[in-house]
């Protein structure tokens, strides 16, 4: 697969302040002038210069004894890795086994990154990897690591990030050479099993990058320290800016100037006219409030895009769903797979677009989305899987190309007639790889006709006419090999997913969408999150947990939860979203107030790099956004503030170039938060007020009101208890257990009535365990009334579930007077 500037990577130079974008290119002649040591092969293999190549056959490689290849990836949970576990290569998983052995055996690690649904990756792996020759150069020379870059975002944005620094370009498969001590040294994409011309096959690569190694290895150690010092400059660009003032609506403004610079007046979308993405975050931003009422191109922008998408061959016209991004400028020629991540945000989107402009397409489009990602992307037990395959067979896009005369076949001459009237079938550009059907074409809207039916708001009740003719032609399709399904769950893109149903479920008053949002955020509770420890998987594969999340996983869900809190009124999404935040901000908050990107940065080269919003709201501006909602939400001052410290030291990169946070400007053209921000408190109230591990504190709210008696006073005290927990009856059932107990200093006198108890049994009690829950009033009773009056107590608890007990904890109860 290409990567242009608008996909999931970005140049990141391009995100630096010019200053350190200057200092890093400077030391580039540097890195450039040493690559003589690869024998004069430095270049980036992409697939456009291969993009004419036949592909070669191959079959499953078998070892002499007849039995298969396998290595370690067999033990691996994850699907792309597992594609590759009966390679002949010796994969490693990235891991301290794999590190470990290339310090201990001196070797230079090759590490190869891609993702299942990357076309070129599936190339690579039957041309490559099962090659036994090419296999044994790699055993022999390097430590072989394998990395999905969706299970391990942070390990492909660094070395994605030296592959553009060493490049200038980049794409998937990302393949790096690295020395021991994990510094690049040499980087391509795809490399054909054998030379062709005067590009070298990868046995010839593999030739001289042993050769280097071995026979001038302090020069390769010397390129690998300075591509390394570029990574550490760009690094320093990143963080080292000084922070500029807080200014969302300035942001926000030369947000929608840099878009409209940027816009295809004609085709819609944004950029380079070579290809054309989503970019959802950025049309969210022009779908805001503040966007809509303070520059009337905005909303325009983004409708016209959005239209512009309904009606191309990127949206697949039969079974509904978006296909990744279109690889010319009018949407008509997809690049075939499809992803989460793009269809959960399109939802949104054009649920959102309907509810402003009331155009039934829209409503029409959001629908057939969402019945796209439950038909064919929900999980049985709950989830949503993560991608579709663009090949079936090596071809690319094989299942979803047609001819007249297959349409014909199906529908018969007049329905034929009659369908091709509203639609028509662009061909496949020619030498477009692994394409095998050169009288084929991509189904789209007529663009003419489609224009004349919209501009009299006909279009939607045209397309809806010929749904008996569609359902007749995916009936067909279904019946030709289908493109393989990645089936990992993965926590951040459910999120979006959660959000996406969430939202079209309210804007378009389907109550069916928003039982499919709860469902799944259910599920992920249930499966991803491990109550106990505060930690949450990052995704789920064959009914196994992976590793822990990153920030995104934890912020987005987060941000999903408050979501499902604002539109069912249920206060038990709210305790979810605090109880998620507060772990994030327990686990990725730095002394400065950034947010770190991955829970693994000691076995990292460098930082991560902050990359801004661009196929997805990033982790960075899900976090601010998430603790912004909640203090909101709750009315905690320490989430406002915390939001204000994660985004001073941003405020730089922002300034720069705002259009890449569309995510964050979007929220923050909301004038509650925006007035939240303004008001966080000092940045010290910035951390979180359980350190640590989750304790009681986190799930239980009291408050007490002192009322004067005939004889001294009476106290009553209200506590409330989140839904899902309860506390320790008085007394407890059993001596080990914490009593809930209310205190008030000084006050030894005080006589406490507790109410009645109800018995909560569990696996682990099934005697039973006498509990409050829900909201509970104690009395008390002083038999003089205090003077002054107290302005403070305190309530110990311990709070439980249904599988573990929390830390006991004290909790400060306010107490008013009359």
């Amino acid at each position: 697969m290409k990567l242009t500037r608008h996909d999931a990577v970005q140049l990141h130079s391009q995100n630096m302040p010019a200053r350190q974008r200057r200092s890093v290119m400077l030391a580039m002649p540097a890195v450039v002038g040493m690559l003589a040591l690869a024998g004069g092969v430095w270049m980036m293999h992409t697939p456009d210069a291969l993009a004419a190549s036949p592909l070669l056959p191959t079959t499953p490689a078998v070892r002499s004894d007849g039995k298969t290849y396998t290595n370690r990836l067999i033990h691996s949970h994850d699907p792309y890795l597992l594609l590759h576990a009966h390679n002949p290569v010796d994969w490693y998983p990235w891991g301290a086994e794999a590190l470990e052995t290339a310090r201990r055996e001196n070797k230079p690690i090759f590490v190869s990154i891609g993702y299942s649904t990357c076309y070129w990756c599936h190339v690579a792996e039957r041309e490559i990897y099962s090659n036994p020759a090419i296999a044994k150069l790699m055993n022999q020379w390097f430590i072989n690591i394998k990395v999905d870059r969706e299970q391990r975002p942070d390990i492909d944005r660094i070395y994605m990030l030296a592959t553009q620094i060493m490049t200038s370009g980049g794409g998937w498969p990302n393949n790096v050479f690295l020395t021991p001590d994990l510094k690049p040294f040499y980087a391509g994409s795809y490399f054909p099993p054998q030379d062709q011309g005067d590009r070298p096959g990868f046995p010839t690569v593999l030739e001289r990058m042993h050769q280097a190694w071995t026979g001038d290895n302090a020069k390769v150690v010397a390129l690998a320290d300075q591509v390394y010092l570029a990574l550490q400059q760009a690094e320093r660009g990143f963080s080292a800016a000084s922070p500029v003032a807080l200014a969302p609506q300035q942001w926000l403004d030369q947000a929608i100037a840099e878009a409209a610079s940027g816009f295809d007046v004609f085709d819609g979308g944004f950029g380079d006219r070579a290809s054309k993405f989503p970019q959802a975050p950025l049309l969210a931003m022009l779908l805001s409030p503040y966007a809509r009422s303070h520059d009337a191109k905005a909303q325009g922008m983004a409708t016209q895009t959005l239209e512009a998408m309904a009606e191309g061959g990127v949206m697949d016209q039969l079974g509904g769903g978006f296909h990744r991004y279109s690889i010319e400028p009018s949407w008509s020629i997809p690049h075939f797979e499809k992803m989460l991540y793009d269809n959960a945000q399109l939802l949104d989107l054009y649920a959102h677009a309907y509810a402003i402009t009331k155009k039934p397409l829209f409503r029409q489009l959001a629908l057939r989305t969402a019945h796209y990602l439950t038909a064919e992307m929900q999980a049985p037990g709950g989830g949503f899987y993560s991608a579709q395959d663009a090949e079936v067979d090596g071809s690319e896009g094989a299942s979803y190309v047609w001819t007249r005369q297959q349409i014909e076949a199906v529908l018969g001459a007049a329905d034929a007639r009659r369908f091709l009237a509203l639609y028509q079938l662009v061909p496949m550009p020619p030498g477009l790889a692994g394409h095998r059907q050169p009288d084929g074409g991509v189904l789209r809207l007529d663009r003419d006709r489609a224009n004349k039916l919209a501009n009299r708001n006909l279009l939607a009740p045209a397309i809806a006419a010929l749904r008996p003719l569609r359902d007749r032609l995916l009936a067909a399709r279904q019946k030709r090999p289908q493109p393989a399904r990645d089936e990992k769950i993965v926590t951040a893109t459910n999120a979006l997913a959660i959000t996406g149903f969430a939202q079209a479920g309210h804007w378009l008053h389907e109550p069916a969408l928003t039982r499919t949002a709860l469902r799944t955020a259910n599920w992920v509770w249930r499966h991803a999150f491990d109550p106990a420890s505060g930690e949450l998987k990052h995704q789920f594969f064959a009914g196994r947990p992976g590793d822990a999340g990153f920030l995104d996983d934890y912020a987005l869900l987060g941000q999903a939860f408050l979501t499902l809190h604002r539109q069912t009124g249920d206060a038990v999404w709210l305790a979810r979203a605090r109880r998620i935040a507060d772990v994030m901000l327990q686990r990725f908050s730095r002394s400065d107030g950034r947010f770190a990107e991955t829970w693994d940065q000691a076995g990292l080269l460098v930082t991560p790099p902050a990359e801004g919003d661009q196929v997805q709201p990033s982790g960075q501006s899900s976090a601010i956004v998430l603790v912004l909602e909640l203090s909101i939400a709750t009315g905690e001052s320490r989430y406002a503030a915390a939001a204000r410290r994660g985004l001073t030291p941003l405020s730089a990169q922002i300034a720069a170039a705002p259009s890449r946070w569309g995510a964050l400007l979007a929220a923050l053209s909301r004038p509650q938060l925006l007035a939240a921000l303004e008001q966080a408190p000092p940045a010290e109230d910035a951390r979180p007020t359980s350190p640590g591990l989750p304790n009681s504190a986190d799930h239980v709210r009291a408050q007490a009101h002192l009322v004067s008696a005939r004889t001294g006073a009476d106290l009553i005290v209200t506590i409330e208890i989140e839904p899902g927990y309860h506390i320790n009856a008085n007394p407890a059932s059993d001596l080990k257990l914490i009593p809930t107990q209310f205190l008030l200093s000084g006050h030894a006198e005080l006589q406490v009535d507790y109410p009645a108890a109800r018995i909560f049994k569990a696996p682990f009690a099934p005697q039973g365990i006498a509990v409050y829950e829900g909201r509970i009033t104690l009395r008390g009773h002083l038999p003089n009334k205090p003077m002054p009056l107290p302005s403070a107590a305190s309530l110990r608890i311990q709070a439980c579930n249904d599988q573990v007990c929390l830390a006991p904890a004290t909790v400060a109860v306010p107490v008013k007077g009359n």
